[in-house]
This record gives structure tokens, C-alpha cells and sequence, in this order.
């Protein structure tokens, strides 16, 4: 605000200082009429701005004022409008709790119906199992008779619960052991599964016993063609020596673990047989008694195989 003053007041000054140039018939003025005439319009000049000083301020008065009632004005109508506005709320706010009240009792009057029909709709079943059970006690009413002349033919009841007691007991039992039995005939099958997972097994390993003899005897055919090739060529055996007889102890070895496990497998602890000196003709012999207890273990399982067969046909 002192700013804005302070510019209007200093454009005022400077309009009313604002002379028109000297005309040359004043030049010849005197200092001291110059200097006296610039005070005159000093001082005319202050009194012009001490009276627009005292009409700026009867102004701002004036614009003080209005803006004083324009405030009131405007708080009062603030105040008017939350007031309103409050007013509005409340009832919006009435409005809702009579609206929620309305669909609350709405909401209960519909659950009580469905009460109602739920209620009915029990009776209703009531009234139908009650005619079924009257109909069903006329149509037992032969049965209960008979159970009657039942207990007077027989000596071991007294009453007709102790009939119904002893046929219940006795169905009891039964599905008892109709229980056991489907346990016994799972534990049979499941034996059977397993006996037919052992046959296969060992079949199987029949099957890689009879490929390896196979090998091994493929490649014993094969060392025997280079031994004897190696007698007639004796320099081709001296640059191949320690290759064919690294693989011919490579066949005998294998041979002899077969042969080992061959006698685990019948619980020899030693082979008491007398070893040829050849070894080609020991790893024949034993590669013989190997082909023997496949061909006794296979004839035994084919045996069993039968048996089973033969046991399940006659159960």
C-alpha cells in the first residue's frame, strides 16, 4: 500500500512540476526572480499535493469502509450458506435414516416370509413322513405278526427285540467276515502281483545272463582265433601282445566273476573242481557250468509258473 502511494503521489508531483520551455524574452530574468518564481511553485506545488494527500486518504477511508460492510457481507452469507448447508445435511441425513429404516423393515418383513414358507415347508414334510410312517406301519403290521408267532414257536425268544438283536448280530458277523475276506483275497492278489514281479525279474536276469555268456563266448571264440593266429604269425603277435592280452584277462575275468556269483548263488564257498592248467579250457568249464544253473534256475521257474497256474485254475 505505502508503495502504490508513493508512486501516485511522485506521478502527481511530476505532472504539476512539468513546465513549458522559456521563451527567449525571459532570459534576460534575473537569478534571484528565477529562484523566486521555482519557490512559488514549490510551494504551490506542496499545497496542490497536500490536498490530493487529503483526497487519497478521504479515499481510502471511503474504500476502507466498503470493504469493511463487503467483508461483513460476506462472512454474514458464509455464514448463511453453512448454515444451509448444515440444514440441507441434516435433512439429507433423516432422509437416508428414514430410507434405511424403510428397507430394514423391508428386509425383515421378507426373512419373516421366508420363516413362513420355510416353517410350512417343514410342515408340509412332517405331514408326508407321518402318512409315510402310517402307511409303512399298515403295510409291517403283517411282518410284526409273524415275528409275534415266531417267538411263541420258538423256545430260545422271549421277546421279538431279541429276534430282531440276534438277526442283527448275525449281519454283523457276516459283513465282519465278508471284510476279512475281501483283506484275505487283496493280500492274496497282492502276493501274486509279487510273485509275477519276481518271475519277471528273474527272467529277466536270466535273459542278461544268457546275452552275457553270449558275449563272452563270442569274444573266448574270438581270443582263441587270435591265439591260434598268433602262433603262426608270432612277429604280429609281438606288436598286438599286451592289447589281446589285456582283453583275453579281461574275458577270463569276467568269466570267473560270473562263475563266482554262479556259486554264491548255490552257496559254494569253494570250487573244489581241479583247475586245468589252460586257462581257454577253465574258462570253457566254467562258462559250461554257468549255461547249466541258468538252464536249472529258468526249468525251476517255468515249474513255479505252472504250479501257480494250476493253483489258481483249482481255486
Amino acid at each position: 500500500m505505502t508503495s502504490f502511494m508513493e508512486d501516485y503521489f511522485r506521478t502527481a508531483l511530476s505532472k504539476e512540476l512539468t513546465v513549458a520551455p522559456p521563451e527567449r524574452e525571459h532570459e534576460n530574468l534575473s537569478s534571484t526572480s528565477r529562484l523566486l518564481e521555482k519557490q512559488r511553485e514549490v510551494t504551490e506545488a506542496e499545497s496542490l499535493l497536500s490536498n490530493q494527500k487529503e483526497e487519497f486518504k478521504l479515499k481510502m477511508q471511503s474504500l476502507k469502509l466498503r470493504r469493511e460492510k463487503l467483508n461483513s457481507k460476506e462472512h454474514e452469507l458464509r455464514e448463511s450458506l453453512a448454515n444451509f448447508e448444515k440444514y440441507i445435511n441434516e435433512l439429507d441425513s433423516k432422509r437416508m435414516r428414514a430410507l434405511k429404516r424403510a428397507h430394514d423393515e423391508r428386509d425383515l418383513a421378507s426373512l419373516k416370509q421366508k420363516d413362513i414358507e420355510k416353517l410350512q415347508t417343514e410342515i408340509d414334510e412332517l405331514k408326508r413322513k407321518r402318512e409315510e410312517l402310517t402307511a409303512r406301519n399298515a403295510k409291517y403290521s403283517d411282518h410284526h405278526k409273524y415275528l409275534e408267532q415266531t417267538v411263541e414257536l420258538a423256545d430260545e425268544f422271549q421277546e421279538i427285540r431279541e429276534l430282531i438283536d440276534r438277526y442283527t448280530t448275525l449281519d454283523t458277523n457276516k459283513q465282519a467276515l465278508l471284510e476279512i475276506q475281501n483283506q484275505r483275497e487283496e493280500q492274496l492278489e497282492d502276493l501274486r502281483r509279487k510273485r509275477e514281479a519276481f518271475v519277471q525279474k528273474k527272467n529277466n536276469e536270466i535273459l542278461t545272463l544268457n546275452n552275457r555268456i553270449g558275449d563272452l563266448q563270442h569274444h573266448l571264440e574270438r581270443a582263441e582265433i587270435d591265439a591260434r593266429r598268433a602262433e603262426n604269425d608270432w612277429n604280429f603277435i609281438q606288436a598286438t601282445a599286451a592289447e589281446k592280452t589285456l582283453e583275453l584277462g579281461n574275458v577270463i575275468l569276467a568269466a570267473r566273476n560270473l562263475y563266482q556269483l554262479v556259486l554264491r548263488h548255490q552257496k559254494v564257498e569253494k570250487d573244489e573242481s581241479h583247475e586245468p592248467v589252460d586257462p581257454l579250457k577253465n574258462v570253457r568249464q566254467q562258462l559250461d557250468k554257468v549255461e547249466i544253473f541258468i538252464h536249472d534256475f529258468t526249468s525251476i521257474t517255468h515249474e513255479m509258473k505252472r504250479f501257480d497256474q494250476a493253483k489258481a485254475r483249482l481255486s
